[in-house]
C-alpha cells in the first residue's frame, strides 16, 4: 500500500510539472505572440534594418547553444543534487524535483523571449515563430518523463539509506 501512495505521489508531482510547462512554454509563448502582433498592429516596434539580420543569427545561435546547458544542467546539476545537504535543510525530494523542473521549463522559455525582443525591433513574424518552435521543442525534449523521476526518487533513497 505504501508503494501505491509514493507512487500516486511521484505521478501527481509529475503531472504538476507537465502543467507548469504547459503554462511556461506553450502558453506564455502564445502570449508573447499574440502581444507582439498587437503591438504590431498597434504601430510599435521599430523598422526593419540591415543589421536586423546579424541579431538574428546571434540570437539562434544563442538559443541552440542554450538546448545543450539546459541539457547539461538537467543531467549534471539539478538532478543530482549532493543528499547529505538535502536531508540537513529538510527539503523534500519531491520539491527538488518541482523546482529543478521549474529552472527548466524557465530556461526553455528564453528563446521565446529573444524572438519576442527580435520581433519588437522589426523581425518578421516567421522568425519570430522559429523562436517559438526552440522554446517547443526544449520544452519537448526536456519535459520531465515518469520513469526517469521514479528512477532519481529510489536513487536519492537509495543514497540517503547509506547515510
Amino acid at each position: 500500500m505504501e508503494q501505491s501512495s509514493k507512487n500516486l505521489d511521484l505521478e501527481q508531482i509529475h503531472t504538476k510539472l507537465l502543467n507548469l510547462g504547459l503554462l511556461l512554454d506553450v502558453f506564455v509563448p502564445a502570449v508573447l505572440f499574440s502581444l507582439g502582433l498587437f503591438l504590431r498592429s498597434q504601430g510599435v516596434g521599430a523598422r526593419s534594418f540591415k543589421e536586423l539580420d546579424i541579431l538574428l543569427w546571434v540570437l539562434l545561435a544563442v538559443s541552440a547553444g542554450e538546448i545543450l546547458i539546459i541539457y547539461l544542467i538537467k543531467k549534471k546539476i539539478l538532478f543530482v543534487p549532493n543528499i547529505l545537504k538535502v536531508e540537513k535543510s529538510g527539503i523534500s525530494k519531491e520539491r527538488i524535483l518541482f523546482k529543478s523542473g521549474l529552472i527548466l521549463f524557465s530556461l526553455s522559455l528564453s528563446p521565446a523571449i529573444y524572438g519576442f525582443i527580435y520581433f519588437l525591433l522589426g523581425g518578421t513574424a516567421e522568425r519570430f515563430v522559429i523562436f517559438i518552435g526552440i522554446t517547443l521543442l526544449c520544452f519537448l525534449l526536456f519535459k520531465p518523463k515518469l520513469e526517469e523521476m521514479k528512477y532519481l526518487k529510489e536513487g536519492l533513497s537509495d543514497l540517503s539509506d547509506d547515510y
